[in-house]
């Protein structure tokens, strides 16, 4: 079994996550993604930001039947990630800049949520 070597900020809510990240751009950090990892019953978030070739990791742990807020009103570029995990996972994140409603990717006939 691989350990999980990626050190991160753990956040306890996603208010939180919203702050770190608008924090963090204030900072002058850039989204570079986000990871998900199916865990326990839910889902493990992990916002990847840079500064200088330094990346700072947030963490993040979705419970099942919960929707994370969005990050694409702070960083436009985030919602292509954040559909794709809605695509995949069938996550629901709140607050999307543009929700493609799990039709990113996939097409009527597509399995739903592949990932999940």
């Amino acid at each position: 079994m691989l350990k999980n070597t990626i050190d991160a900020i753990e956040m306890k809510s996603s208010a939180d996550v919203l702050k770190a990240v608008q924090d963090a751009k204030n900072d002058g950090y850039r989204y570079a993604t986000m990871i998900c990892l199916k865990k326990d019953d839910g889902h493990e978030l992990i916002y990847v930001l840079d500064k200088d070739y330094k990346l700072k990791n947030l963490r993040y742990f979705v419970k099942p039947g919960e929707k994370p807020k969005s990050v694409s009103g702070i960083y436009l570029c985030a919602l292509l990630i954040e559909n794709e995990y809605q695509d995949l996972f069938g996550l629901t994140f709140e607050g999307l800049a543009i929700d493609y409603k799990g039709h990113l990717y996939l097409t009527p006939n597509s399995p739903k949520t592949p990932l999940a």
